[in-house]
């Protein structure tokens, strides 16, 4: 049996027999127009109040195991920060700040970045 293989057989093949790149090219040459497909946009929804809600939840419920467990800290979130959440664990007999979460630097790199935002990208989609 003869291993070459013309184009006008394979043509002549039933669909089925054909390799599917055999019938990506016969068909792109019977509808040679691009195809556009219309991709919806997703949407993502959050809940801000809720995820906010549950945060103050939490850090209570951390503050009444570091009073039961005679610890001397207390978290906190940062009343001064509205538009994303920003915790402080002080120590509460001093009142001395011992972390901040997220750390000042990365809250000065998302700055930045957002300042920078504009000159990355022209228009938004």
């Amino acid at each position: 049996m003869d291993s070459r293989i013309s184009s006008t057989s394979v043509a002549r093949q039933p669909p089925a027999m054909q390799s599917s790149s055999t019938v990506a090219n016969n068909s792109a040459r019977v509808n040679s127009a691009p195809v556009e497909l219309k991709i919806p946009k997703a949407e993502i929804k959050v809940d801000t109040e809720a995820l906010k809600k549950n945060l103050e939840v939490a850090i209570n419920h951390i503050n009444e195991m570091m009073r039961d467990g005679g610890r001397n800290l207390s978290f906190e979130i940062d009343p001064s920060r509205k538009g994303q959440p920003v915790i402080i664990v002080r120590k509460e007999d001093t009142g001395e700040v011992i972390r901040q979460i997220p750390n000042p630097e990365v809250l000065k790199v998302a700055h930045s970045i957002d300042a920078l935002k504009g000159l990355l990208m022209n228009k938004q989609i």
